[in-house]
């Protein structure tokens, strides 16, 4: 049945859509990240030059790229192939000048000729997401120094910390139709089309397993009206529910995933690093060049990007928790083709009471293109965050009982902690389907929220149910 599926599918995108593939007409090599655009939409070519572009009622293709020549063709004269002439770039006064623009003066252009540059307007796209979660248990040590529950001794917690897995790895693909305003946070609406978790069925087995386990012994052992006092030292009590009684079906039903729920969760995390993280009122916010005076900046000449011609401004905070990183930035037009930094050192630092924590920016790259109406708009983020987590303390868990009269003490379990875990987080995303909208499309358009993400456990099975997520 999957493989008819596949089949039909397939059929349908070949007779429905016509793929082009867009050579350079000197090298005959593919050229990646073409806009290609029908007067209402906008596609890109992938690594290899190819677009699927779904004959719509138009009277001809808008073909741009960085590097290359604009070119328009008729719909009537579109082929399988087509060809792009490589641009003639009039820099050699530039190049050849005796004068060197200073990184300072070509970051003060950048930020004078942004809104000419990049593409404010109101648009929509297709954005794909895929989220990693990468967690490695650098130690897990549990020493029990009593215990009132039979079971629950040294030699079986050593058993259970035997079994959990070392390392995991969670991963989750979505796509989505977004609304947005490339400017600000004031108009932005976002549908899930398709969304996938990718499962590790060992690892899954193997928790449920060990909470299987755990949860047998609890009822066993713990009365129904229980519920726990944890403390640790002399600072930290808190109260928890017994986790073997049955959830109430109200509180379930809250806790559930819902359509809206993951729609929300996905917007607000684009929203986050292709907006919020870079324009505010048509204004870069990133703190470089928000607050260039807080960094250093050097150029260290031409470079060519894509074929073209670009600056190369490295750039480091005179502050050691800030950031580092550098800037491709257009030699002719002073419009941003790529941005990457990281954390000079550490974001966030916490170390108390034998609670260690430190959060980290590894890397976050933004790359732009360049679309039908020449200014520059986002195709691509990537972003990796590293966390370092420690614990080193004594613990204490005691069951009370509500009902029970007097001193309703009932099993005490002690022992001492200690743990690390590093885990990092990386988020791709990809842009594809540029199409300008107006006010009065935005405001029409309505939500509906009917997707959860779907479970799989290969990638393969991900890649047949979502079939045009880009390959990395």
């Amino acid at each position: 049945m999957r493989c008819l599926s596949i089949i039909v599918t397939l059929s349908f995108v070949f007779a429905h859509a016509q793929q082009i593939t867009i050579l350079d007409s000197i090298s005959k090599e593919p050229i990646s990240l073409v806009h290609v655009f029908d007067g209402k939409k906008g596609v890109i070519s992938n690594s290899y030059g190819a677009v699927f572009w779904k004959q719509e009622q138009s009277d001809s293709l808008t073909l741009s790229c960085l590097g290359y020549a604009p070119k328009k063709v008729a719909v009537s004269q579109v082929s399988d192939t087509l060809y792009m002439l490589p641009k003639a770039m009039e820099l050699m006064p530039v190049v050849v000048s005796n004068r060197i623009l200073t990184a300072e003066e070509i970051i003060d252009s950048v930020k004078a000729n942004t809104e000419k540059t990049v593409d404010f307007g109101l648009s929509s796209s297709e954005v794909f997401v895929h989220a990693t979660d990468l967690v490695d248990f650098k130690k897990m040590d549990i020493e029990i120094k009593k215990s009132t529950i039979p079971e629950l001794d040294q030699t079986f917690v050593d058993e259970i910390l035997a079994q959990v897995p070392k390392n995991e790895r969670d991963e989750s693909f979505t796509k989505n139709k977004w609304f947005r305003d490339s400017g600000g946070l004031k108009h932005h609406k976002l549908q899930v089309l398709q969304a996938a978790t990718l499962q590790d069925s060992l690892t899954s087995n193997q928790f449920d397993s060990m909470e299987k386990t755990i949860n047998e012994i609890l009822k066993k052992r713990v009365k129904k009206d229980s519920y726990f006092k944890v403390k640790s030292g002399p600072l930290i009590t808190t109260k928890v529910d017994n986790p073997s009684k049955k959830v109430d079906s109200i509180e379930q039903e809250e806790s559930k995933l819902t359509p809206k729920k993951h729609a929300a969760d996905q917007l607000g995390g684009l929203q986050r690093l292709a907006t919020k993280n870079l324009f505010e009122e048509k204004n870069w916010v990133l703190p470089f060049l928000a607050n260039p005076n807080k960094y250093n900046f050097s150029n260290e000449g031409i470079v060519y990007d894509l074929s073209v011609p670009v600056y190369k401004i490295r750039f480091s905070s005179k502050k050691k928790k800030e950031y580092n990183g550098y800037l491709l930035v257009d030699v002719e037009d002073f419009g941003v083709h790529k941005i990457l930094y990281q954390s000079n050192k550490h974001e966030k630092r916490v170390k108390l009471f034998g609670l260690f924590y430190e959060g980290r920016l590894n890397n976050r790259t933004y790359n732009f293109v360049k679309n039908h109406l020449g200014k520059y708009t986002l195709y691509h983020i990537f972003e990796e965050y590293q966390q370092l987590v420690g614990l080193k303390r004594p613990f204490k868990i005691i069951e009370k009982n509500k009902v029970v009269k007097g001193r309703n003490r009932q099993n005490v379990l002690s022992m001492d902690v200690n743990f690390s875990i590093k885990e990092v987080y990386q988020k791709n995303i990809n842009f594809n389907s540029f199409t300008s909208i107006t006010q009065e499309e935005f405001d029409a358009f309505k939500l509906i929220h009917r997707v959860v993400p779907q479970d799989f456990y290969s990638k393969s099975d991900v890649q047949n149910y979502i079939s045009d997520f880009p390959t990395e």
